[in-house]
């Protein structure tokens, strides 16, 4: 089973966000270009749906929690997602330095990041 890497709270208002997960349930948060938290072992981060990566940002809505994983082959887990009843709602984009990032609906619409990190490039 693959562990959970990231997660992201889409958001209009990252900074409202972060001090309402600070607040609520005790969320290290950061806010700024990139607001982000840490809760327990899990990093994520609140992409800011009005200003952040438009590829990413185009197929979330507001209140979208977005897990993120880390298949030992991307071509490979996009090619079963989209044979188990999925669909790809945006195939590998490049986010950052050696970072892929692509997001698929399972049949229920439920939206995953899958991801690929060339730990070289960074």
């Amino acid at each position: 089973m693959l562990p959970l890497g990231f997660l992201d709270i889409a958001s209009l208002d990252p900074s409202r966000s972060a001090a309402f997960y600070e607040g609520v349930l005790g969320f290290e948060t950061t806010t700024g270009v990139h607001s982000r938290f840490r809760a327990g072992n899990i990093d994520g981060g609140f992409p800011d749906l009005l200003r952040g990566f438009p590829p990413v940002i185009e197929v979330l809505e507001p209140g979208d929690i977005l897990p993120y994983f880390e298949p030992a082959d991307l071509g490979e887990a996009l090619e079963s997602a989209v044979r188990l009843g999925g669909k790809v709602l945006l195939h590998p984009v490049e986010s950052a330095p050696g970072y892929w990032v692509a997001i698929v609906a399972d049949p229920s619409g439920a939206k995953i990041a899958l991801t690929r990190i060339d730990r070289q490039a960074q």
